[in-house]
């Protein structure tokens, strides 16, 4: 009971209306409470005390409801069955409850509203009857409606929120695979490093310093521009990868890295043209996985940035230097 109270007051409805209903119907479906109080407030009735529903009890033959009874049937409906089939005896009452036994309101009391004063004929009751059973039912279908489009909203809202969960934890892979290669290219590059200091103290401890004028020409040595690091990037991967030991893996790292450098003069806006995966099979395999190329790409600015490789330099002309050297080469294999 204070489950259907608490909802009709945060509904809006008074303590005395609900309580009224309450205890007029006798019953704690929500729908047949709300039907009570509305017709209360529209038949414009001054005492709210008064009864809004009349039982049907005095409108049926009760010698019948009592024969439907013992076989089984509950009052309500064995009263409602009368009714509904216009008091025309227990056979066509039994055919009725057989008919709407599955019903959602089967075993709900049926009230009949009236005028004050007036008694209503059997076919009036039965009539009222009616009206009153169908408004229930369809309160009840637009409530399973607005239940099945919330259910609906929310399984939406749950299958988004399961998407965008694969999708921030793809990232996150992605981001700690990219992370683990980046760490693993800087533990390789302090690894040859030291291997290089080894191999000079190994020379300076077997024949002595370098020679002067070997240290004097090495200090005049000029810093080397952009794009001759990147010609040598390109150099690299040819020589290391000659195409008749390692057949086309040269060629397809310069193929990439010359769509790579197209894309984004044809389109210096676009961001999606300015960076690679680091996690991708072109990345791992003809970039990162072939010497030379990622020497040549870091000659133009491309750094690591989270889980992709991407350039934010805005160099146009730089980027076209580069691109003929690239086609140059590409022709030449």
């Amino acid at each position: 009971m204070e489950d259907a109270k608490t909802q009709l007051l945060d509904m809006g409805f008074t303590a005395a209306q609900i309580d009224l209903a309450i205890n007029q119907t006798k019953s704690q479906d929500i729908a047949v409470l709300i039907t009570f109080i509305e017709n209360q407030q529209q038949g414009g009735v001054q005492n709210q005390e008064q009864p809004q529903g009349q039982s049907i009890s005095n409108l049926v033959n009760q010698e019948d409801v009592a024969i439907l009874i013992s076989l089984g049937h509950s009052k309500n409906a064995s009263e409602k069955s009368l009714i509904m089939t216009g008091n025309k005896g227990v056979e066509l009452a039994t055919k009725w409850i057989d008919e709407h036994k599955a019903d959602q309101d089967f075993e709900e009391e049926l009230l009949i509203i009236q005028q004050e004063g007036k008694k209503m004929s059997p076919e009036e009751a039965q009539m009222k009857a009616r009206e009153l059973q169908q408004k229930l039912r369809e309160k009840r279908r637009k409530e399973e409606e607005q239940n099945a489009i919330e259910q609906e909203r929310n399984r939406i809202q749950s299958g988004k929120q399961m998407t965008q969960a694969r999708r921030d934890l793809e990232d996150l892979k992605k981001k700690q695979e990219a992370d683990h290669l980046r760490r693993q290219r800087e533990q390789d590059e302090r690894d040859r490093l030291a291997m290089l200091e080894q191999l000079r103290r190994d020379k300076e401890a077997r024949f002595g310093h370098a020679p002067q004028q070997a240290q004097v020409q090495k200090q005049q040595e000029k810093p080397k521009t952009p794009i001759e690091q990147f010609e040598l990037g390109i150099k690299q991967i040819r020589m290391a990868q000659p195409p008749d030991l390692v057949p086309d893996k040269a060629f397809n790292s310069m193929n990439l890295i010359s769509k790579i450098l197209e894309n984004i003069i044809k389109n210096p806006q676009e961001q999606k043209f300015r960076k690679i995966s680091l996690t991708g099979k072109p990345f791992l395999e003809k970039i990162d996985g072939t010497f030379g190329a990622k020497n040549a790409l870091d000659a133009l600015g491309f750094v690591e940035d989270g889980a992709n490789y991407v350039i934010n330099s805005q160099d146009i002309q730089l980027l076209s230097k580069a691109l003929d050297i690239t086609n140059r080469e590409l022709q030449s294999l």
